[in-house]
């Protein structure tokens, strides 16, 4: 299941960290399994007007608790028309209860180890796990399909199984679909006939998958088919988006011939499918054989040119072996499914563009965890605490599980880290495993102890906080390495460092395990630059404390992209003239796009003249990743010369929509007067763009400029019915930034009102959203929306956001009303403060003639 392209503002929250923990989570351990569901035969036939299923199951079970009663099937708000127990090839009632939630069927004297067949005559209309979509007012180009969505734990809603992880079947498919339409499933398609009321296809999985990854989507699609090793490939989209399946999917048949050589693991399955629906509410979801995309997996030729869909497509395809071939054996492990599919997206990154993009991505992931961290809260990989399995499908355990892999393959190397995942694909091949599994099957593999580096970064909370000093004398270098982390947690970390010096570059390794340690480094020569961490295997924060000519020396001649950026971080903190230099030169040469970006972040911090101009002599850059660092750059001077450069580079158009995206973000940061009635109007006028995230951008960037005066166009646009999901989230986002300059209550109270109609929305991520919202504003009425959503949304994700906000917003009661003004006076001075030293440091002439 894929979260990354979901939108940013459903991440944010209180600063922290926090405990990922809230009132009421529970330890969640393995359920007893007293009778195994070995087989599911589904017969089904699709009601669309009522969005309802009906039909029967035909359930394979077999006894495993020699004294157990009862077979347990989840079945949530059936209708049951018959349950009947298979006796002498004939099908008999068979005794049973059921509360709506849980089918118990009377198996009393089935023998042990003994085998019978349940069948259960039923209706449904699912409130989760099948969905219905079809045109309406508010979206008439809304096309007619069915699909599911299994998982964590939903395909209980609509077919009767035992939904959870550790139980494996094998699986079939029967469903009948209006003429015209296409059905896809799991497996093989043994069956394509016309039937009386429709077109009736018949799916066959002869290998055993859990019922969460239970697939259906049906309607009328455009198709394309290819084929890899002999393994078909098959896309689905809806109709008339056929021409985008190359450019956005196209990549799939080498990702499958890569992802296979590098784990010595044929693809498992017999054929590989990729439909895109309407709605969809998560990026991707890896049914086995045959996965679902969102709609925003179909790129334009504009979005093309800087988005891709290859890390979504590799993601699911990752999951193939990691999680439907090796499954997870409960969710407090759902790790070893979803970071070692994020791992996989890196995997590709790396075949396709090399080791410098490769650890880029990786840097990406580390980001977007540390802001989770910092942001929300703070927890292991493995937590057993939670509410519902969704509460920790987050960055803990997506990106962080991706980067600890990298932990990993660096500490083992390549030919180890490579044999350990074919030795624990194959041992557990067609089984549920735990964190320990994969750790034991690395120990056999290769013989390493592992205990230690599984227990810092899988058992524990946190990462590592370094502080890095040196001192160069003629033959050698003196680094000090401080753990910064909170509390008195250690990490025992092996970094290596690379000193360059004239005679050429030099590889030490220092084993760091104290608080703070000293290490005399000997070196050929006078060192020039001393390269902390190349590799990244100690993924988490890291400051640079080393003199501006060494890491101008690292920033220019830096062995690796990650050098390179890394000192140009390190040099957005230094406003000396030569760091400036350094920095303007990295920004216009550097060959790799993510060095210039961070040059281009850097110049932004300093906001000098000098940098001002080195940022608008790169406008231009042929790569938009690049330039949309450069439009973020301009928009951290505040000032109106930087309000004209963005004004007039909106008014020329960029090729990018991303760039479009990103110059109105900083439009607004520049606070400028003229910004708001120009966001505004591409608020609203802007549309068209690929998830519209031009008109996201507007948003965000009225956001930016905190001026009371944005709240109507922004609420404006959410009274708008055709308003896309997409946007009304970034409108809520932005709303709940705003509100911090607004105190008139009948304002406040319209925000309130406004956000409220907004608990409609098919889109969880808007309801996240609101909730988001609602602890912004900080009003005591919030509490009563918040508890009702927390206590009755259907979906997890707004349940445990909910949960969040509530925490936020008790604590808000307890804050004094002037906070979010002394907040903005605080930000107001700091600028004000390094704005003056960049003066100070432009006018100032150096001591030394030569500084480069």
């Amino acid at each position: 299941m894929h979260l990354r392209h979901q939108c940013i503002h459903a991440q944010r929250g209180a600063a922290g960290p926090r405990t990922f923990r809230l009132a009421g989570d529970e330890a969640r351990w393995s359920r007893t399994r007293a009778f195994s569901l070995d087989d599911l035969a589904l017969d089904l036939a699709l009601d669309l007007e009522g969005k309802s299923v009906s039909g029967e199951a035909v359930l394979t079970v077999r006894r495993v608790d020699p004294e157990a009663r009862w077979a347990e099937l989840d079945a949530i708000e059936f209708a049951l028309d018959a349950v009947e127990r298979e006796h002498d090839e004939a099908w008999t009632a068979a005794a049973h209860e059921y509360d709506g939630e849980v089918l118990r069927v009377d198996l009393a004297d089935l023998p042990d180890g003994g085998v019978t067949r349940l069948r259960v005559a039923y209706r449904a209309t699912p409130r989760r796990g099948l969905y219905f979509t079809a045109p309406d007012e508010h979206r008439p180009d809304r096309p007619t399909q069915v699909w599911s969505q299994c998982q964590d734990q939903d395909g209980r809603h609509w077919f009767p199984c035992q939904d959870h992880p550790g139980q494996r079947m094998t699986t079939a498919m029967s469903v009948v679909v209006p003429r015209g339409w296409f059905a896809l499933s799991n497996g093989v398609l043994t069956e394509r006939g016309d039937v009386d009321g429709g077109t009736r296809f018949a799916w066959v999985q002869s290998e055993p998958h859990p019922a969460y990854l239970v697939t259906l989507a049906a309607g009328d699609f455009d198709e394309a088919h290819t084929e890899v090793g002999g393994l078909p490939v098959d896309y689905y989209v809806p109709k008339g988006r056929g021409g985008a399946i190359e450019r956005s999917l196209g990549r799939t048949p080498e990702m499958i011939r890569v992802f296979a050589e590098r784990l010595s693991t044929p693809f498992p399955w017999a054929k590989y499918a990729q439909v895109v629906v309407a709605d969809f509410i998560f990026g991707g979801m890896e049914n086995t054989s045959a996965t679902t995309l969102f709609e925003r997996a179909l790129l334009d030729e504009r979005a093309a040119l800087d988005v891709d869909m290859d890390s979504l497509v590799a993601h699911e395809l990752g999951h193939q072996w990691f999680g439907d071939l090796v499954t997870c054996r409960e969710w407090t492990h759902a790790w070893l499914n979803e970071g070692f599919a994020t791992y996989m997206e890196h995997v590709w990154k790396e075949h396709q563009e090399g080791r410098d993009a490769y650890l880029y991505n990786l840097e990406m992931d580390l980001e977007l965890y540390l802001a989770e961290y910092d942001g929300r809260y703070g927890r292991a990989i493995v937590e057993r605490h939670w509410d519902t399995p969704i509460d920790i499908f987050d960055r803990h355990l997506y990106q962080k599980g991706g980067l600890f892999l990298h932990v990993l393959r660096e500490t083992l190397g390549d030919v180890a880290f490579w044999r350990g995942l074919t030795f624990y694909l194959e041992r557990h091949r067609g089984g549920s495993v735990e964190t320990r599994d994969l750790l034991r099957s690395l120990e056999d593999a290769t013989g390493r102890s592992l205990e230690e580096i599984f227990h810092q970064w899988v058992e524990r909370p946190g990462h590592p906080v370094l502080k890095v000093r040196a001192q160069v004398d003629d033959d050698a270098v003196t680094v000090t390495v401080s753990q910064e982390q909170a509390g008195d947690r250690l990490f025992h970390l092996r970094v290596p460092v690379i000193v360059g010096t004239d005679g050429g570059r030099e590889r030490h390794v220092l084993e760091i395990a104290r608080k703070t340690e000293t290490f005399r480094v000997p070196t050929s020569g006078r060192a020039r630059m001393v390269v902390v961490d190349p590799d990244m295997v100690a993924p988490g924060k890291i400051e640079l404390g080393l003199p501006v000519p060494m890491l101008v020396a690292q920033l220019e001649d830096g062995d690796g992209a990650r050098a390179r950026w890394m000192a140009a971080r390190a040099l957005g903190k230094k406003n000396e003239p030569r760091a400036g230099r350094a920095l303007a030169a990295a920004l216009a040469d550097d060959p790799f796009w993510a060095v210039r970006l961070e040059a281009a972040k850097a110049l932004g911090e300093q906001r000098t003249p000098e940098a001002f101009a080195a940022l608008c002599a790169a406008e231009g850059d042929p790569d938009p990743k690049a330039r949309r660092g450069v439009a973020r750059a301009l928009g951290a001077f505040r000032d109106a010369a930087a309000a004209d450069r963005l004004l007039a580079w909106i008014e020329r158009g960029d090729r990018s929509y991303m760039v479009e995206a990103e110059l109105r973000r900083a439009l607004g940061a520049t606070r400028d007067p003229r910004a708001r009635e120009v966001l505004a109007r591409s608020l609203a006028e802007d549309g068209g763009s690929w998830g519209e995230v031009v008109r996201c951008g507007a948003a965000d960037g009225l956001a930016k400029l905190r001026d009371p005066a944005t709240i109507e166009p922004l609420l404006g646009s959410l009274a708008d019915l055709q308003t896309e999901s997409t946007i009304r989230r970034a409108v809520l986002a932005a709303l709940a930034d705003v509100r911090e300059v607004e105190s008139d209550k009948t304002v406040l109270r319209s925000i309130r009102e406004v956000a409220e109609e907004q608990l409609g929305d098919y889109d969880p991520n808007v309801r996240i959203a609101v909730a988001r919202l609602f602890a912004a504003l900080g009003h005591r009425e919030g509490f009563t929306v918040l508890r009702r959503m927390a206590d009755r949304d259907l979906d997890g994700r707004v349940r445990r956001a909910s949960r969040e906000s509530l925490k936020d917003l008790s604590a808000a009661q307890a804050s004094p009303p002037e906070l979010a003004a002394l907040r903005d006076e605080v930000d107001t001075l700091r600028r004000e403060v390094s704005d003056l030293r960049a003066q100070v440091a432009s006018t100032v002439t150096p001591a030394v003639a030569n500084d480069a």
